[in-house]
């Protein structure tokens, strides 16, 4: 792969604390599972305005629905319309797109334990300005967005994204986004950050 840049131009990130979804409308809101309202809280924090790309990734999706459409069937033969149309993989990032008007299409991702690398990986080649969301809900409740694009905007996070041909694995992404640690790597690329 050959080197590309990107800047960061905004980020959020969240373990569930102080979440403030009160932009949503309550009917919309209480359709959100925990690991959809993380989700949407970090896009929120990220979305500027118009029609950015955007990429949503996760290993499971809505995994708690899904446990709980299963039982429903197993126990009452039969499945809640309503449970199962929020229950597919993308149902957030579909959910967020009509909260904002967005009629562009979008990426939905799920890679095992790729799958934050592989979705952002997505958002670099869109090559346009993509708001990118991983979240996920096994072990414990997290996600984080970012707005990315290729031209620079002040106070944005000027980052390379190259091949990994020392097998390094520096997954902490976090740090990375604060500028603790300059490289984060993973078995797919490798990323420098910049501070210009």
């Amino acid at each position: 792969m050959n080197s590309l840049e990107f800047f960061i131009y905004k980020y959020s990130y969240s373990f569930g604390d102080n979440i403030d979804l009160s932009s949503i409308p309550m009917m919309l809101r209480r359709k959100l599972s925990p690991a959809g309202k993380i989700a949407m809280y970090t896009l929120l924090q990220c979305y500027e305005a118009g029609e950015p790309e955007l990429v949503y990734t996760s290993r499971y999706g809505e995994l708690e629905r899904m446990v709980k459409l299963i039982k429903q069937q197993l126990e009452e033969n039969e499945v809640s319309p309503a449970n199962f149309s929020f229950s597919v993989h993308n149902s957030t990032i579909g959910l967020f797109s009509l909260i904002n008007k967005i009629h562009n299409d979008y990426n939905s991702i799920a890679a095992c334990e790729n799958s934050f690398s592989a979705g952002l990986l997505a958002a670099i080649l869109n090559k346009k300005e993509t708001l990118f969301c991983y979240a996920e809900s096994v072990d414990r409740y997290e996600s984080c967005s970012m707005l990315i694009g290729t031209e620079y905007k002040e106070n944005s996070i000027r980052v390379v994204c190259e091949s990994n041909l020392q097998e390094l694995n520096q997954p902490d992404f976090i740090s990375f986004l604060e500028g603790k640690q300059s490289i984060y790597a993973c078995p797919l690329y490798l990323l420098r950050r910049y501070n210009d």
